[in-house]
């Protein structure tokens, strides 16, 4: 399963008092990078100024990168591997839900977009230790959104990292990395039981999965939201369920529904027809699905390219 590294953003935003200082955090920094606990294959995330970033005044990462010559010389091959394949923030969540006007993902009062892009696709965060604030396992992430004519909070716990023994409160995560996926959408219904145990589905989304092959970014985009949703609901303890603990999720408006509430209306396993108002955005990809507070479930209706919508 892909390790999703995901730099704080944050971290950089204060410097170091020198170089020294600096390599330390940084040398510290990619230890956690190369850590053999961490499995899978791992993608570095970050923003588009990475390499330019400032630790310590004139002392950039690209600097640090190109000036680490002494030491373990396969170390420094797998850090610059890392680097040289980098995604950014817009590549793995889409600009338009991170530049959204009415949601904030703050953390301390500050914009979060590293811990906001962790958040969302179940990625470790990680810093360069520049203050004492990040020198945490877990960094919490505010969230802030409008809702009519009121404004709604949730805080969410990101894990974290900016030394290597901070791992040791990650082993569920590093497990799940290690976890062996299912190669194609077929293979994901045929082991939906053992993979999702807190999932039921459909029948109508046999079809949907057999249509994705392992190549396919749309089967990739729609195991991530399975898997959301099994989180969700492994940490769903008690009281009702609540869209906003899940990432670019939500319900359709009155007016898709009164337009298209046929195209989400699904033939359920007890053989009750329902309306699957709730959704899930993963890519260009949407899953729909209805929740069931009582035995603490959610049952996926639908998985498959956006329906329409009124606005279009």
């Amino acid at each position: 399963m892909t390790a999703f590294l995901v730099f704080n953003d944050l971290s950089a935003s204060r410097m170091v008092e020198n170089v020294v200082a600096a390599e330390g955090c940084l040398d510290e920094f990619s230890d956690v990078l190369v850590d053999p606990r961490i499995k899978g294959k791992k993608i570095l995330v970050v923003p588009e100024p990475f390499l330019q970033l400032q630790v310590a005044a004139g002392y950039s990462i690209g600097r640090w990168l190109s000036e680490a010559n002494g030491g373990d010389r396969e170390k420094r091959l797998r850090i610059k591997t890392l680097v040289d394949r980098r995604s950014l923030y817009e590549d793995c969540v889409p600009i338009e839900e991170m530049e959204r006007q009415d949601v904030e993902y703050l953390c301390g009062g500050d914009a979060a977009k590293g811990l906001f892009v962790a958040h969302s696709i179940d990625g470790l965060a990680l810093s360069v230790r520049s203050s004492e604030r990040w020198n945490l396992p877990i960094v919490d992430l505010d969230k802030y959104w409008i809702e009519g004519e009121e404004v709604n909070a949730r805080v969410f716990q990101v894990p974290h990292c900016c030394r290597p023994s901070q791992l040791e409160a990650h082993v569920e995560w590093l497990r799940q990395r290690d976890q062996v996926l299912p190669g194609n959408g077929s293979e994901l219904w045929v082991d939906r039981s053992s993979l999702f145990p807190n999932l039921d589905f459909c029948e109508s989304v046999e079809m949907q999965l057999e249509a994705l092959g392992p190549n396919d970014p749309r089967f990739k985009a729609i195991l991530r939201g399975f898997i959301d949703l099994e989180r969700y609901c492994e940490s769903w303890k008690s009281g009702g369920f609540d869209i906003h603990q899940l990432a670019h999720a939500s319900g359709e408006s009155e007016s898709t529904l009164s337009m298209y509430s046929d195209e989400r209306t699904f033939l359920c396993p007890d053989g009750e027809y329902r309306l699957f108002e709730w959704h899930l955005k993963r890519g260009d990809m949407r899953i729909h699905f209805f929740d069931f507070p009582v035995e603490r479930r959610i049952l996926v209706g639908y998985a498959g390219c956006h329906l329409r919508i009124s606005s279009q």
